[in-house]
């Protein structure tokens, strides 16, 4: 979201399944994840092969949790997600970034994620300056290292953002 967008409506739930979520990226994403993860609680962040999620790549973001998650540093941000983003926030904490209006849903999902250690979806419905209604939805899924005893040392997610003209006839 940009400076001079408002945001309209934000919903975030665990995911129950698949078909909880709209976008069939963050389906995908979400299989993928379940696929590393197999039996175990939860899967290691080094499992993650860019190869075998190529399409998703430029939807997908990893972002390390810092101090138990009390913030949360983006390690890997999509060229899809930077495109609808003032910044291409890679490196910086959350707690750093002040311009895209949705930093206070963003912080809650990812400590949510942290401290459940089970995947979450978030839609957030916004209007931007120059009159569309668009949304986002993104599915964050927890990861852990080898070393950290099945600590959430690691998220992994998919975003895909959809616009609609104000006014036109599916409003």
């Amino acid at each position: 979201m940009q400076v001079g967008q408002t945001v309209v409506q934000a919903v975030s739930r665990v995911v129950d399944g698949a078909d909880a979520l709209t976008s069939q990226i963050c389906r995908d994403g979400l299989a993928y994840w379940q696929g590393l993860r197999g039996d175990a609680p939860l899967p290691w962040r080094e499992a993650i092969d860019p190869a075998a999620i190529r399409s998703l790549l430029p939807y997908t973001f990893l972002v390390d949790v810092v101090d138990r998650g009390r913030d949360f540093r983006y390690r890997l941000v999509g060229t899809d997600i930077v495109a609808h983003t003032p910044h291409d926030n890679t490196g910086l904490l959350l707690s750093e970034i002040d311009a895209q209006g949705t930093q206070s849903q963003l912080a809650a999902l990812y400590a949510a994620v942290t401290a459940d250690p089970s995947p979450r979806f978030q839609r957030i419905a916004y209007r931007t300056r120059l009159g569309l209604r668009s949304w986002y939805e993104t599915v964050v899924c927890p990861m852990s290292a080898p070393d950290s005893t099945g600590t959430v040392t690691t998220l992994v997610g998919w975003a895909e953002h959809f616009h609609q003209p104000i006014g036109s006839a599916d409003e």
